[in-house]
């Protein structure tokens, strides 16, 4: 009987253990923590006229209709690799996008010169932007 119950005690204990050990977080640099952040960045900055729930007076009045972000690896000629640089440049906004009249903020701008962040700093919060768009593609 103390045998069943030493044991009985160790499963308990690693029971605990186990589901204390469990995190519902992806590891801190991993790609699924930077779409984690992306996610959030995204739901505050872009969904209005890019996410499910498109506020339709927000958008009307825009020269382009703004794209569908789960598609956009769709839309590619070589749809192997998602295009970072290229998504980069236009959320970004500090290189000139001359396919057609710019509608969408330049967060690059935005965050140099309202939030005072370094180019490290928005380099890191483009990152996380594209790991969610990755994250998100259809």
């Amino acid at each position: 009987m103390h045998y069943i119950k030493t044991i009985l005690s160790l499963l308990l204990i690693s029971l605990i253990f186990v589901g204390l050990s469990c995190n519902s977080e992806p590891p801190k640099n991993s790609r699924a923590a930077q779409a984690k952040r992306g996610e959030k960045f995204f739901k505050a900055h872009c969904a209005e006229c890019h996410g499910p729930n498109v506020d339709a007076k927000r958008v009307a009045n825009l020269q382009t209709p703004p794209p569908d972000l789960t598609k956009i690896m769709e839309r590619r000629k070589h749809p192997a690799t998602f295009p970072v640089a290229e998504i980069a440049s236009y959320i970004d906004g500090r290189k000139d996008v001359q396919l057609h009249k710019r509608d969408m903020p330049a967060w690059g701008k935005y965050f140099a010169n309202e939030e005072k962040l370094s180019n490290d700093e928005i380099k890191g919060k483009m990152g996380e932007l594209i790991a969610y768009l990755i994250s998100i593609q259809k």
